[in-house]
């Protein structure tokens, strides 16, 4: 799903339709002004406001929870006081994507009938998947906009933020700095600025792959290399910085892809460039993974370690608990296999499958750490067949956009998925706001195909 759109070059968008607003505005006695060349002159102001607030908000995921849930809003205010949005209204079910977000969030709205958890703790739960109705907002703000000027910005500030956010960490894990609410004194949080090592750590190694996405599209030169290092140096940041086993999970999968995709454009070399460029490529790929696997503090060496203590001795570790976590997901998936329990129920059943339970078999949270069996108890077989058919139409709908947007889209798909096998990415803020903002943004750009919402 994402190597195909990484296996050749990616031209370089074209930005010539902002000369060409510009050279109208000028034509029609019009003054130069934020909105020119990024807005066409039968679209509102609020329009545009609402476009560059969705933007502003993708670039604060990285930085701030604040900032994200401002932006959310003023791009909901923006939409309500837009026209254009008003009338794409209609298009919205034209989209797969909306409509499996939609659905599943109805779904989920209608288990707090019968959900186990308190009406309120039900609802305060509900409340946290309300990012899935961000989609269908983002795609009437976005709907017959100009895709390239859109997906380019919001792809080239995401890479700043993320950016900025990897170079604090250096700083904080060095001791040139002490920034970010995150940052601890101890080892394990000396390196955190914004955000912790897991949704840190994910936000890195997604950095490495759009940092290579970023340098197919540049022309060979001081661009591209500074492409390369910022790559190299996201993926040492999540190996043996912020050391989160799930990035590390992810940068390794995204090592595999880029290996293969080195194999995949060999193939056009001669024989001798072509064994060179996969035994390298090979050869510090299985460097850097065999020492993230041994070396003494690696959270991934610990794995093992962690479960036996778990298991033997019934004491509280990271990957003990998750076990423990997804065994009782399953043996409440088999009572009630068909509609779950309803939204916010894991706690109060985890509650009861561990009553008499002492040490790490005791340990106790809202959610299972694995957003597959959170659907599943929440809502049964039905639940994670929703969430799955969300996650295969945005895979799909990633053949209808640009191949820059694809290839980013379909890289973070991939990181999302594989994250939440061991996280509940849609429940968390960071990672899930992440997942919709970039989706809705890039894959919404001009996806009425030069239409208008009239058309």
């Amino acid at each position: 799903m994402v190597a195909p759109h990484i296996t050749g070059e990616v031209t370089p968008l074209q930005t010539g339709a902002a000369s060409t607003g510009s050279a109208d505005a000028l034509k029609h006695g019009h003054s130069a002004t934020l909105g020119v060349g990024w807005r066409s002159q039968s679209e509102s102001y609020a329009l545009l406001l609402a476009r560059v607030c969705a933007l502003v908000t993708l670039c604060a995921v990285p930085i701030s929870t604040a900032g994200v849930n401002l932006g959310s809003g003023l791009v909901l205010l923006f939409a309500l006081l837009s026209p254009e949005a008003w009338r794409a209204c209609r298009k919205i079910f034209t989209s797969p994507v909306n409509v499996a977000a939609l659905t599943l969030f109805a779904v989920l709205g209608l288990s707090i009938v019968y959900s186990a958890a308190s009406h309120d703790e039900a609802f305060s739960f509900l409340l946290k998947y309300r990012k899935l109705l961000m989609l269908p907002v983002l795609f009437v703000v976005f709907y017959g906009s100009d895709r390239s000027k859109w997906q380019v910005a919001a792809i080239w500030g995401l890479f700043s933020a993320l950016t900025l956010s990897m170079l604090l960490t250096y700083t904080n894990f060095f001791g040139w700095t002490a920034v970010g609410p995150m940052h601890g004194s101890d080892p394990m949080t000396k390196a955190w600025v914004f955000k912790d090592h897991i949704s840190g750590g994910l936000m890195m190694a997604f950095l490495g792959y759009l940092a290579m996405a970023l340098a197919t599209t540049v022309r060979k030169g001081i661009g591209r290399w500074l492409l390369y290092l910022v790559a190299a140096l996201a993926m040492v940041n999540v190996l043996f910085v912020l050391e989160g086993r799930t990035g590390q999970v992810v940068a390794i999968a995204y090592m595999v892809v880029f290996v293969a995709v080195q194999l995949l454009k060999s193939r056009r070399q001669d024989r001798r460039t072509r064994w060179i460029a996969t035994v390298a490529s090979v050869a510090v790929c299985l460097c850097l993974v065999a020492y993230a696997f041994t070396a003494k503090h690696s959270r991934l060496a610990e794995t093992g370690q962690e479960i036996q203590q778990f298991e033997v001795y019934n004491q509280n570790t990271s990957m003990g608990v998750r076990l423990e976590f997804y065994q009782r997901s399953l043996a409440l998936i088999r009572e009630r296999p068909i509609f779950g329990y309803g939204a916010g129920s894991v706690r109060p059943e985890f509650e009861k499958l561990a009553k008499n339970s002492t040490g790490g078999h005791a340990a106790m949270a809202s959610n299972p750490h694995n957003e597959f069996f959170l659907m599943g108890v929440q809502l049964g077989l039905l639940g994670v067949a929703l969430f799955v058919w969300l996650l295969v139409a945005v895979g799909r709908e990633c053949r209808r956009v640009d191949t820059l947007a694809a290839t980013v889209v379909g890289g973070y798909l991939l990181a999302f998925v594989l994250g939440c096998f061991a996280n509940s990415l849609l429940l968390n803020f960071t990672e899930g706001n992440l997942f919709i903002l970039l989706t809705g943004i890039l894959l919404f750009g001009g996806s009425s195909c030069q239409g208008s919402p009239d058309s």
